[in-house]
């Protein structure tokens, strides 16, 4: 639930709404700070900033932690002892949202101690319920349940049932997650009777889908359908579109346990249908995902691969997309300062035009007074005099207020150029983010490889290997005395071929992804590979290590093995050598690799790479690496690879340079 409310903040239509609400209240803000503080001034400034801090919280959450801080600031220098309750719970629902969950439980019990000595006891209970979601996040059930218990009990002596349902809801979820159904179902139970009391329908709704959801953990499905199916209709009774989307997938999910295809993807649909009319990308996204499960299972391929790719495009999509509302945002933001700034210069333009009108009227005025003077007597003359006098310093005060003006003028651009400073910086750390999160898809993807690779080694041990054995066993209930000598000499190479096909699996599938690799590293699994080919061939191989004492990450230990089992594989099928050399080598800018051999050489296929170099240069080229080949018809072949690394190691793990 809180995915989808997450998402729902950073749509782009409530960015541009806001924004101009915003502006109006940083205004109001710069004019409260201006004035001298009394309490109605500080008051009103508190209630200021929580508007600000809120209304960030729904388009910019960095920014709403800004206004945050100095909403907490503000709080300890005028002494607002309750209102900085509100704003340290405020602050720990900001971490929580941005997964901080260490940071929001800090900042929780600041506001319960604070909560306590104030004897605000509904916001003691506030505290205790907000604890408890942050230990579930942290998976930490019982303190989250303890905590649950606690605000429960003060809620008994100071009641207030939208609190109480807020915790009963948190309570309920971990004791299903717990595995305490029964108490789940208890808790929920009691949730559903105080929401229907109060005649609140969402949280009715929710606690329907709570109770239905502990059935289906029971594994009673009848009844889980009839909860869900009441939870939907009173959920779609209060338009809250990410709850009605959490049911329906719920719903989908109980029919893909029983098998019931066809309920599935009607309820997946409706899931999917109801989210895209109000954008709600996380329940597409869950609701493709579903698809791609579903039709893999009945076996339709075409559109299970047709769901996947969906759910994959949407999903990466998210990030994106995110980034991009954002700066959408941020450009309305700027535009609205330039219309601003042009409307300023406009009224400067205006003021200038009214000063000169009245610098000719006054010259007018001057005219006509002359003209009076000469038809007038002496002290007539001393009067317009005076009159002039007080002309010319009315001239002057509008001069001064020109000057005021552009100075004012010249204080909003700059203002302007520090507003788009800021706005680059976000734009930057946005783009850092992205950037991450396609690290993270790239580590997730080889992190899917390398789980293949296991599926692919046990496949082939278990199962190819079990099967080979059973052949093997078979053969031998055959008694090669009661068979020709042609049949005897056909069922020894049929035995034979048995016993290598036997021992091929079995290298291939511990060659595919050695478990010494994983929990020992490279140097161990290479220097072990070596010892076994000493044993094993007539080939002499040699394994030296240069400056590598530490592990290298998982990806690179893993290529340059299946490199090194590539070059390897090379010599003994093609270089008719009798010594093979494989040196590995750190140096300041990467790790070196060469594989030498005494052998015939390339020769003519010098210029041409076959599939096994190609696999080569594949592995080389994700990793940002290269590889040379000198060969000779006198020395045999030396193939050489450097790999970049930019990173220290330290016991194993890597921190950029």
């Amino acid at each position: 639930m809180i995915k989808h409310i997450l998402i729902l903040c950073l749509l782009t239509p409530v960015a541009i709404a806001q924004t101009p609400k915003i502006d109006s209240l940083k205004r109001v803000l710069v004019r409260l700070q201006n004035q001298p503080p009394e309490h109605s001034r500080d008051t009103l400034l508190f209630k200021t900033l929580k508007a600000v801090m809120n209304d960030f919280s729904d388009i910019n959450l960095d920014s709403s932690f800004r206004y945050n801080t100095r909403l907490i600031a503000h709080c300890e220098q005028t002494h607002l002892p309750k209102e900085l309750i509100y704003a340290y719970q405020f602050a720990g629902y900001l971490h929580q949202i941005k997964g901080e969950h260490h940071q929001s439980i800090r900042v929780h019990y600041q506001a319960l101690m604070l909560a306590e000595k104030l004897r605000q006891y509904n916001r003691i209970a506030v505290s205790q319920g907000a604890l408890a979601h942050a230990y579930v996040s942290l998976t930490e059930y019982e303190k989250a349940r303890k905590l649950c218990l606690q605000g429960l009990d003060v809620l008994q002596k100071h009641p207030d049932s939208y609190i109480k349902l807020s915790i009963l809801n948190v309570l309920g979820s971990i004791y299903r997650e717990q595995g305490k159904l029964t108490d789940a179902l208890t808790t929920n139970q009691a949730f559903y009777a105080l929401a229907k009391a109060e005649k609140n329908e969402w949280y009715e709704s929710q606690s329907l889908h709570a109770i239905g959801w502990v059935y289906k953990e029971m594994g009673d499905f009848s009844k889980a359908l009839v909860y869900f199916l009441n939870a939907l209709t009173r959920s779609r009774q209060t338009g809250s579109h990410d709850l009605e989307g959490s049911i329906l997938l719920n719903i989908t999910r109980l029919y893909l346990g029983q098998q019931n295809w066809t309920q599935a993807i009607r309820y997946c649909t409706m899931a999917r249908q109801t989210a895209t009319k109000v954008n709600l990308s996380s329940v597409v996204v869950e609701a493709d995902e579903l698809f791609y499960e579903i039709y893999k299972r009945m076996g339709n391929t075409p559109k299970a691969l047709k769901a996947y790719e969906s759910y994959v495009m949407l999903r990466d999509s998210l990030s994106q997309e995110r980034n991009e509302q954002r700066i959408e945002a941020l450009q309305a933001q700027y535009d609205n300062a330039q219309k601003e700034s042009a409307l300023q210069k406009q009224q400067v333009l205006l003021l200038a035009q009214k000063n000169q009108n009245g610098q000719l009227a006054q010259i007018r005025n001057g005219l006509f007074a002359g003209i009076a003077a000469i038809l007038v007597v002496a002290g007539l003359l001393y009067w317009n005099n005076r009159r002039l006098q007080l002309k010319n310093g009315q001239i002057n005060q509008q001069r001064i207020l020109l000057e005021t003006a552009q100075t004012q003028l010249a204080d909003v651009n700059r203002t302007l150029e520090t507003r788009v400073d800021e706005r680059t910086a976000e734009l930057v750390t946005a783009n850092q983010e992205l950037i991450q999160k396609n690290e993270e898809i790239k580590a997730a993807l080889f992190k899917g490889q390398t789980i293949e690779r296991k599926r692919v080694a046990l496949e082939l041990h278990d199962n190819l290997s079990s099967l080979l054995s059973a052949v093997n066993m078979s053969m031998q209930y055959i008694n090669p005395q009661n068979l020709t000598h042609s049949e005897q000499s056909v069922y020894q190479n049929v035995k034979q071929l048995i016993q290598n096909a036997y021992s091929e699996v079995r290298n291939i599938s511990h060659n595919i992804l050695p478990a010494t690799l994983e929990k020992e590293g490279l140097i161990t699994t290479l220097t072990t590979l070596v010892n076994q080919l000493n044993q094993n061939s007539p080939l002499r191989f040699t394994f030296t290590i240069n400056g590598l004492t530490e592990r290298l990450p998982v990806e690179i230990e893993f290529n340059l093995y299946s490199i090194v089992l590539e070059l390897i594989n090379n010599v003994i099928k093609h270089a008719q050598a009798t010594t093979v050399a494989i040196d590995l080598s750190q140096t300041t800018n990467g790790i070196d690799l060469t594989v030498a051999d005494n052998g015939v050489g390339l020769g003519s296929a010098a210029d041409k790479r076959g599939v096994g170099l190609q696999n080569i240069q594949a592995r080389l080229d994700s990793l940002g690496g290269t590889f040379e080949t000198n060969q000779s018809t006198k020395t045999g072949t030396r193939i050489q690879i450097k790999i970049p690394i930019d990173t220290v190691f330290v016991n194993g793990n890597s921190d950029a340079l």
